[in-house]
């Protein structure tokens, strides 16, 4: 089969691809015909030597993907060949209670092989059944945001009717915030630099939309569109080097599920006042993606609401490193995915 490699980790010329031989399914394991993966930002990290450490030049990256059941252990229910699925990328994290870490051994596309290729092969009890009603391009840029944007803002965050939701910027997971955040009946605050992006936010059902360019004191401007109310729930993928502002766009007994660092590294300290922590009762949390179990709620809601996630452009498998690039540019609104197999 043919499959890409991190390589070196020098950057996006790191990668490169290599033919190796089919892997064969084991005791509780699928073996998967991979059709298309998905990509994040992390991704980007994994090459530039940012995320994971000690990893082989030979790890095949990329933690969301999905395919089609080729072949199965025999011990194996509930799965047939033809199935379609996916799995969280932590493949131990299988119940919301179970995180500890163990998990991190077995991340894909950092510490496990992930789908950048033309197969792989999935523990069983990790595996995702598909329904009909959820696409391939859904499906194949899922995991990561699905699990992700389900702990922060649902499991942790009580999203839902009545709420006030904020993401910061267009990525994968600001987009899919705001797709389920509607489908769970709740509002919805976005900013972004671009008022096309912005446009296209409103267009999808964003209430409030900032351009934190025009209005760098962007917690303000939510404040007044508001009415001084601010959010409910916040996924933060801005981190510690804007949580001042953060907290000043967040409401009275607000909380705020941490999970990016895009305005600084994951090692900057926290901007916020301790006082107007305390003062709003915020509650803070460090969100590291999602279990199995809070995936599988996304997918039903996913399925139940007909929601498509949004793609912003698609690569061939030859063309991975041009897929890298793109998201690298920050041009994108949405996800990047390359197409493995028709």
């Amino acid at each position: 089969m043919k499959a890409w490699e991190i390589g070196p980790r020098g950057g996006i010329e790191s990668l490169r691809q290599s033919e190796r031989a089919d892997p064969v399914a084991g005791r509780g394991e699928l073996l998967v015909r991979v059709t298309a993966a998905g990509l994040n930002y992390r991704d980007l990290m994994v090459l530039r030597g940012q995320y994971g450490s000690d990893l082989p030049e030979a790890r095949i990256p990329l933690s969301d993907g999905v395919g089609v059941v080729e072949a199965l252990d025999e011990g194996v229910t509930g799965l047939a060949p033809g199935d379609r699925v996916i799995a969280p990328h932590f493949l131990a994290w299988l119940e919301d209670e179970a995180y500890g870490f163990h998990i991190f051994g077995a991340d894909m596309g950092v510490t496990a092989d992930g789908w950048l290729a033309e197969k792989l092969v999935l523990p069983a009890s990790a595996t995702i059944k598909l329904p009909d009603a959820v696409s391939d391009q859904t499906a194949a840029t899922l995991a990561v945001v699905g699990g992700t944007v389900w702990h922060a803002m649902v499991a942790f965050g009580g999203a839902g009717p009545g709420r006030l939701v904020l993401a910061q910027g267009t990525g994968g997971v600001s987009i899919f915030a705001l797709q389920l955040a509607k489908a769970l009946g709740a509002q919805f605050a976005i900013t972004s630099s671009s008022d096309d992006k912005l446009d296209k936010a409103r267009a999808m059902g964003a209430d409030y939309a900032i351009n934190y360019r025009d209005r760098p004191d962007w917690a303000a401007a939510l404040l007044e569109a508001t009415g001084g109310r601010g959010a409910d729930v916040v996924v933060d993928t801005l981190g510690f080097p804007a949580l001042g502002e953060t907290v000043r766009a967040t409401g009275v007994s607000g909380r705020i599920g941490t999970l990016g660092a895009l305005s600084g590294s994951p090692q900057d300290s926290a901007s916020a006042s301790q006082g107007e922590i305390i003062g709003k009762n915020i509650t803070i949390k460090g969100i590291a993606s999602g279990s199995k179990a809070m995936l599988a709620k996304a997918i039903d809601v996913i399925a139940r609401n007909g929601i498509e996630m949004q793609v912003d452009r698609e690569f061939g498998f030859a063309d991975a490193p041009a897929a890298y690039r793109h998201l690298d540019s920050g041009a994108h609104m949405g996800k990047v995915l390359v197409r493995v197999a028709d």
